[in-house]
């Protein structure tokens, strides 16, 4: 017990300094330490640490070793990412939504998601970021059945409540205007509307905004008061021209609007299809979705997971892989639990006539980062495969500006890796696309390219230049 008390110390010092070196001694000598935190309901696990700190580098290795950390509450009520939130973390903050954007829709203590912390807070380019990832997440309600919409108007944040009410409708589909009501004439515990909270605060600006919108006037709550009451029973200057604009307001009535439950799940893939995927069977890719129209978009819906895309793309079925690119295009950038994508996969294995055929449908999947942020062009780099590197050079020509979590460029990966041919060829390149200040970028440790060669004896500097020793 000491010892595992010793070892939950030493895991939190790691995860405050961001020592993935640390981390990794501990997993080490225990394996199962992970799995251990998991097993309490509410805990303050090494990713809530490495959050509040905002060491970045840290939070992505440690939810890709224990993906369910990333939506564990610890015994405040608070979830990693509600925590760099509070914090002020908040270039941690977007790295958590391009991990998994449903972690918005985390609820914590009261009900609070961080959607609902940053409207409470009126940090406007966070909610636009939370709804461009997550737009379903501006129907999640607290424990008083509050919106984001009532939180904001209830702290006071005016502008964070028109900014909301603005991505709401630019949201909703014109076929989808539904949403757009249901969400506006929800009602709180108390059966207050928006409206409602607006008319009560006396928010003309905030009242003009919703009856713009297609809001239900008529609608009353608990004390069996419509918008329009609270506002005669108050004797405000400017409450006739809001009266007016009430009286003429055509709202739909609310039993046009009914209740929906909003729910996420996340359903394995299928065997069948990994099979179907194994053998490139295109048919067999058909007739399951005959069976279950909906499988491709549960399996989308699993933050990390071996997509078909995955299995077709290690196995080297181009046709296969197309088509299902075709079908569900969001597998092509989706990483599985490795934290690899497809292509990157299918260079690994080399599958290369299939890496070039993802190539030819979307460039910019060279650019997709994976684990510790390497791209395909990375792990050529490192393996020193010169003809792949000119192939996804030539594809995509600025995926040679990518860096890996520790700001690594393809060149700095080629010379850690003694990659000589590799790193004259990448030179030889940004001479050619005159990107010569990528020589000049360093890594987190403050080293370029220039440092690592010339530490491994790769290069002889003069005043004036430098040549690779072949």
């Amino acid at each position: 017990m000491i010892f595992i008390l010793n070892m939950d110390e030493r895991l939190k010092e790691a995860a405050r300094c961001g020592n993935i070196d640390s981390l990794y001694e501990l997993v080490q000598e225990n394996p199962s330490l992970l799995d251990h935190i998991d097993e309490k309901p509410f805990s303050t696990t090494p990713l809530h640490v490495a959050a509040f700190a905002g060491q970045t580098q840290f939070a992505k290795e440690i939810m890709r070793l224990k993906p369910s950390f990333a939506k564990k509450l610890n015994v405040d009520g608070f979830s990693p990412m509600h925590l760099a939130l509070q914090n002020g973390q908040t270039e941690l903050v977007l790295q958590f939504l391009q991990v998994d954007n449903d972690l918005v829709c985390v609820k914590g203590r009261e009900g609070m998601t961080p959607l609902h912390c940053a409207a409470k807070a009126g940090k406007i380019d966070l909610l636009v970021s939370f709804l461009n990832a997550c737009p379903k997440s501006i129907e999640d309600v607290t424990i008083r059945n509050e919106t984001t919409l009532h939180v904001a108007l209830n702290s006071g944040m005016f502008q964070a409540f028109e900014v909301l009410v603005r991505c709401l409708k630019q949201r909703c589909r014109m076929e989808d205007h539904y949403r757009e009501r249901k969400v506006l004439n929800w009602k709180d515990e108390e059966g207050n509307t928006v409206l409602h909270i607006a008319a009560s605060k006396n928010k003309p600006e905030a009242l003009k905004t919703l009856l713009d919108c297609r809001v239900d006037v008529k609608l009353k709550n608990q004390q069996g008061l419509t918008a329009l009451d609270l506002i005669n029973g108050q004797a405000q200057s400017g409450n006739a021209e809001i009266i007016d604009m009430i009286g003429r307001s055509e709202a739909l009535t609310a039993s046009l609007f009914p209740a929906v439950d909003c729910f996420g799940y996340y359903v394995r893939q299928d065997q069948w299809l990994r099979s179907a995927a194994q053998n490139g069977d295109v048919d067999a890719l058909y007739a399951i979705i005959q069976e279950d129209p909906y499988i491709l978009d549960h399996i989308d819906q699993v933050p990390f997971d071996d997509t078909p895309l995955h299995v077709a793309a290690s196995a080297g079925h181009t046709q296969f892989a197309l088509e299902i690119m075709g079908l569900k295009p969001s597998f092509a950038r989706k990483l599985n639990r490795e934290g690899s994508s497809p292509m990157y996969l299918a260079l690994q294995n080399d599958e290369l006539s299939t890496m070039r055929r993802l190539l030819d449908v979307d460039e910019n999947l060279v650019r997709v980062k994976g684990r510790k942020g390497l791209t395909p062009l990375h792990y050529a780099a490192e393996k020193g495969k010169l003809e792949q590197l000119v192939e996804l050079l030539m594809a995509c020509p600025r995926s040679i500006e990518d860096l890996t979590v520790h700001k690594e460029s393809a060149l700095h990966i080629a010379a850690k890796n003694d990659q000589r041919e590799a790193l004259v060829l990448l030179v030889n390149w940004l001479e050619l696309v005159d990107q010569n200040k990528v020589l000049d970028w360093p890594d987190d440790e403050g080293n370029t390219v220039l440092h690592i060669a010339s530490q491994r004896n790769q290069i002889q500097v003069s005043a004036c230049s430098f040549w690779f020793l072949l």
